[in-house]
């Protein structure tokens, strides 16, 4: 599959087979639940709480991958802890982006399959979607825990393209992220990669990758990009 360099959207011609999308920061502006998550389980063990920025960047690899290097023989505790301070209050803060619900209208009408891979701890990820009434939308979802690794492993991308019966090689695949680690998975499963600039990490963050991913502002700019191609 033939890939531009990515700078520059209206390069793109080939109508995609299917789209998957990461949750945080690209479909749900989740900045401030995010700190506060993280903060209320650094505060219980007494660690360094963490700015805004701190904790958009410590959302790059998923907590169970990063929890044993802050906390040591007491990561599964804290593990739990996060996931059940997680469960008792995600919903109440889930905020879509503005136009997020109308782009992936717009992709169901086209008939187009979507999915969310996330890093998000699965049994919770499936909750927030069905939650806003998304899993009409998005199927296959795969969170953290469900495939062998996480993001940036590709293996959570493959796994949730092989059970909709989707393969890389053959199919115009594309993975909508906010952070170096989507892009990496997007890369290292042979997506075409997509960089939403209203997430965790800006522009910057990403260009030293030999092959760009494509930059879209917002989900506005995205509708524009698809106009040209359904």
């Amino acid at each position: 599959m033939t890939r531009p360099s990515g700078r520059e959207p209206e390069m793109i011609k080939k109508k995609p087979d299917a789209i998957f999308f990461d949750w945080d920061g690209t479909l749900i502006d989740s900045k401030e639940a995010i700190q506060g998550y993280l903060n209320h389980v650094l505060g219980h063990f007494g660690k360094p709480l963490l700015s805004l920025e701190e904790a958009c960047k410590a959302t790059r690899k998923s907590a169970r991958e990063t929890y044993p290097q802050v906390f040591g023989e007491k990561s599964d505790e804290a593990l739990q802890l996060l996931y059940k301070h997680v469960a008792e209050t995600h919903l109440s803060t889930l905020k879509p982006f503005q136009g997020a619900e109308e782009f992936l209208d717009k992709l169901h009408h086209a008939q187009i399959p979507m999915a969310v891979v996330s890093n998000k701890h699965h049994p919770n990820l499936l909750r927030e979607v069905s939650h806003l009434g998304w899993d009409v939308y998005l199927t296959e979802n795969v969170g953290a825990g469900e495939a062998e690794r996480d993001k940036p492993s590709p293996d959570p991308l493959l796994l949730s393209a092989k059970r909709k019966g989707l393969d890389p090689s053959k199919h115009e695949l594309w993975y909508v992220g906010d952070t170096e680690t989507d892009m990496k998975a997007a890369l290292g499963a042979g997506f075409r990669p997509f960089f939403i600039e209203h997430g965790m990490e800006k522009r910057e963050d990403v260009l030293h990758f030999p092959q760009l991913p494509v930059f879209v502002q917002d989900f506005q700019a995205f509708v524009r990009i698809l106009t040209q191609i359904l």
